[in-house]
């Protein structure tokens, strides 16, 4: 069974990035695309170790080093946590693509192995990723001892072990409970985004008490944040113990216990997995449809109400797509209870807030936009699009609408608290209340342009579509590049009139949107069948 095992694993691995299309594809513009999204990949692995490092360099300055490995220990494990929640229903209890591999020549446990395999694996290259620049400014300034290194790499192999069984656990339970209701995509993103907003929540809380403190509680925050963690997460301290003070018998232990509770769980799924499929994807419908009446709309609204249930029926899709929105209602919330004046006191730069809180609540729902997933959420439904007597230009507008509508009412609620909150003047309001429009409407055309160029039209599950598309990484980096480039200005050059950097940025986003609208009303879709 491990040879199975193996095979299976490298074939998900294969088929999740791609590596025999690229290999064998003759089609050198899909060749070109992957080429960009390796690109793309590197810029955000690059731009991840780089902050991970800055933040070392900062937590060794101020005496705090040694919490360096149970801190970053518990971020690694956050974020899995996190993302896979998103991914435990499509990728660990599909029962399509089970049923297709149940028709290979391979066993039923070494299929469950295999998705476990899979995800592990996925993550453990994440958790590296995270853990090795910290590791390494670690070593590199505080000359640890030899076990330092030795124990952080095998507790290391390790730290997914964790997050995934909770992720797996909660994603099943939240997958369960939505399949039971009347909308399942709509409730599996609720009861997604609530806990999703709790866990950062709690994060964001944490941090405001630890940066809210004055100099001589600093001096005793290495303790605060070690008794803390051992309280909320104990593998970090077990880990960070183990790596910094050379407690070997500790890390055994959590290894121990990690590899116990990882046989352990596979040995509930090969048993169980079947009646954990069914329970999962079973859902109630009522045999009373009754047609009663018929409605006429115009061709905009019937492409904007098809791309509204489309959207609604994707638990994966809101819950990413919405994120952005609802903190961008939290922060201005937040602004408004917290008062900017605190925020000011705590980072020590007057007037601040009102320099950068439009960019801010620009930034936050341009993140991802619906637009970079709507083409290739078609999939294999294109054809039916393509069939329409429509003109292409429409389709096109329909997705942008649907982007902008899902977008107003969370808009319309965080200027009005942001408004509140700074007591703004005319200018400052105008603002205020245009900066993140302009993002919403750049985002909106420039993720369905990345749609349009990179599509992925032939997928199994919607995570590779949501999260793992080069659509979607391209349309975070675009916005995340107009974001940073004002944003630094406003920070580096203080003297600078803010409101002249609002300017030149508002007529840069208008000339790139309109550009990218006029150039993509020229593509037609039957380009990216």
């Amino acid at each position: 069974m491990f040879k199975q095992i193996c095979q299976l694993t490298r074939l998900g691995l294969y088929s999740l990035f791609h590596i025999n299309e690229l290999r064998y594809t003759k089609d050198k513009k899909k060749k070109q695309r992957f080429i960009l999204m390796g690109i793309v990949w590197m810029i955000l692995a690059l731009i991840l170790i780089f902050y991970m490092a800055a933040l070392s360099f900062s937590y060794i300055r101020i005496g705090l080093g040694d919490v360096l490995p149970m801190y970053f220990y518990t971020a690694a494990s956050m974020v899995i946590l996190f993302f896979s929640l998103f991914k435990v229903g499509d990728m660990m209890f599909s029962i399509k693509s089970y049923e297709i591999q149940a028709s290979w020549p391979v066993s039923a446990a070494a299929i469950i192995v295999s998705r476990f395999v899979l995800m592990y694996m996925t993550n453990l290259l994440f958790s590296f990723v995270v853990m090795l620049p910290g590791m390494g400014i670690y070593g590199w300034v505080m000359r640890p001892a030899i076990s330092f290194y030795i124990y952080g790499v095998l507790g290391l192999l390790f730290l997914p072990v964790f997050p995934l069984c909770i992720a797996l656990i909660f994603g099943a339970v939240i997958q369960a409970i939505g399949a039971r209701m009347k909308h399942k995509g709509v409730g599996i993103a609720l009861l997604t985004l609530i806990f999703g907003i709790a866990l950062m929540g709690g994060s964001m809380f944490f941090s405001w008490n630890a940066e809210s403190m004055d100099m001589r509680q600093l001096e005793n925050m290495a303790l605060l944040v070690t008794d803390t963690l051992k309280k909320m997460y104990p593998p970090a301290w077990i880990y960070g113990r183990a790596v910094v003070k050379g407690e070997f018998s500790g890390l055994i232990g959590l290894c121990a216990v990690s590899a116990a509770i990882l046989a352990g769980f596979v040995f509930i799924l090969k048993k169980y997995f079947i009646d954990i499929c069914g329970l999962l994807n079973t859902a109630s419908a009522k045999n009373n449809y009754k047609l009663e009446s018929q409605r006429k709309n115009s061709v905009m609204k019937a492409l904007w109400q098809r791309e509204l249930r489309r959207y609604f029926a994707s638990g994966i899709y809101i819950s990413n797509t919405m994120f952005g929105y609802i903190f961008m209602v939290i922060a201005s919330a937040a602004l408004l209870i917290y008062t900017p004046g605190k925020f000011e006191t705590m980072i020590g730069m007057s007037g601040l807030v009102n320099r950068v809180w439009p960019l801010i609540l620009g930034f936050m729902p341009a993140m991802m936009p619906t637009t970079a997933c709507s083409i290739s959420m078609e999939g294999k439904n294109l054809w039916r699009l393509q069939s329409l007597p429509l003109d292409d230009r429409k389709i096109y507008d329909a997705k942008i609408l649907l982007n902008l509508s899902l977008a107003a009412p969370f808009y319309i609620l965080a200027v009005i608290l942001s408004i509140i909150a700074l007591h703004p003047g005319l200018i400052d309001g105008l603002f205020i209340l245009c900066v993140p429009a302009a993002y919403i409407l750049f985002s909106a055309v420039a993720g369905l342009s990345a749609n349009m160029a990179l599509p992925l039209l032939q997928w199994e599950s919607e995570v590779q579509v949501v999260k793992q598309s080069g659509a979607a990484f391209i349309s975070m980096l675009a916005a995340f590049a107009v974001w940073l480039i004002p944003t630094g200005i406003v920070l580096a050059f203080p003297q600078l009139s803010s409101e002249m950097i609002f300017l030149l940025m508002l007529a840069v986003l208008s000339v790139l949107t309109f550009i990218l609208y006029r150039k993509n009303q020229r593509k037609l879709l039957a380009d990216y069948s």
